[in-house]
């Protein structure tokens, strides 16, 4: 298979790079005036254009860097059914970190809207799920993920999985991302569909979106009141170590299962996704400039974190 002259790990890096201070800059002042707004902006422009713009440009094929083929049906319901059952894994390694954090300072929830009403939980499952779904899998299990594979495919995966962790900027929600994005990778390389990935963050916020709303509701009719999700804190360390250690046994059962479908997914696609990636190139022709921009943003990173775990320090 002759190596693909289009995209190239050097533009994709710089394309994350660009697209990281935007989403820092431009997208957070905008989603702080107007949160929904902000986040629509943020997905369809700040997320899924420079892909898109990128791709064009190299003058390569969208159907073949963002795997636009069709996803059987079977495999499209058992998507849905390892996502929710690798629900509480993400949650589990997202209650890990924050327990880590936890020893700074008191963690208080972002600023993630909920619903409290079905209106808004429509609109929410719009915004949070749909349309974040589709950008951002475009960006990382289409682009990204392409782009990394003359590195071989299990690197582009690990790689495209840490720049999606990477990706939200925040500490508290770095590791559940990243082993989302694991997830979602392996399964866009087995169906050799975009699609498959697309389903699957859908489906991952929609969960989250509809507990949030559950929750609210409940609390409403119990407290008559609704939940701040902005202000309330989160448990502090000892509380959290006891989340985890309940949360790392319905993980360790609800991914069991996840891994039962999924051998299934690859026994059906076994094969099949010969043929399907880069060829692997040697790693001394990728030159150590083209990961400049990862890096930058990495630093980028671990400079926002700093600063997140200062501010947690002034409220301890």
């Amino acid at each position: 298979m002759t190596r693909n002259k289009g995209i190239g790990i050097r533009g994709i890096n710089i394309v994350y790079l660009l697209t990281a201070l935007l989403l820092i800059s431009l997208g957070a002042a905008y989603q702080e005036k107007d949160v929904l707004k902000g986040l629509l902006f943020t997905e369809y422009v700040l997320v899924l254009l420079p892909p898109l713009i990128y791709i064009k440009l190299k003058g390569d094929s969208f159907k073949r860097v963002l795997r636009l083929n069709a996803l059987r049906l079977k495999h499209a319901v058992m998507v849905i059914f390892i996502t929710i059952l690798s629900y509480p894994v993400a949650l589990f390694f997202n209650l890990v970190g924050m327990t880590l954090l936890s020893t700074f300072g008191e963690i208080i929830q972002p600023p993630i809207p909920t619903a409290e009403n079905f209106r808004e939980y429509f609109i929410l499952m719009l915004v949070i799920s749909v349309s974040a779904g589709i950008c951002e899998e475009v960006y990382f299990r289409g682009l990204i993920l392409r782009g990394y594979e003359g590195l071989g495919i299990a690197n582009a995966i690990v790689i495209s999985s840490v720049l999606f962790g990477v990706f939200h900027f925040n500490l508290q929600n770095l590791l559940g991302p990243i082993v989302l994005g694991l997830i979602f990778g392996y399964l866009v390389y087995r169906t050799d569909s975009i699609f498959a990935g697309i389903l699957g963050h859908i489906t991952n916020n929609g969960v989250a979106v509809t507990l949030g709303y559950i929750a609210n509701v409940a609390n409403e009719r119990l407290m008559d009141q609704p939940v701040d999700p902005i202000q309330e804190a989160l448990p502090g360390t000892l509380q959290l170590i006891g989340a985890t250690f309940l949360v790392g046994v319905w993980a360790t059962v609800s991914g069991l299962l996840a891994y039962l479908l999924l051998r299934v997914i690859i026994r059906e696609t076994e094969g099949r996704t010969q043929g399907h990636v880069e060829e692997p190139v040697s790693k001394s022709k990728v030159s150590f400039f083209a990961f400049i921009p990862v890096i930058l943003t990495l630093l980028l990173f671990a400079y926002i974190g700093y600063l997140q775990i200062l501010q947690m320090g002034m409220v301890k």
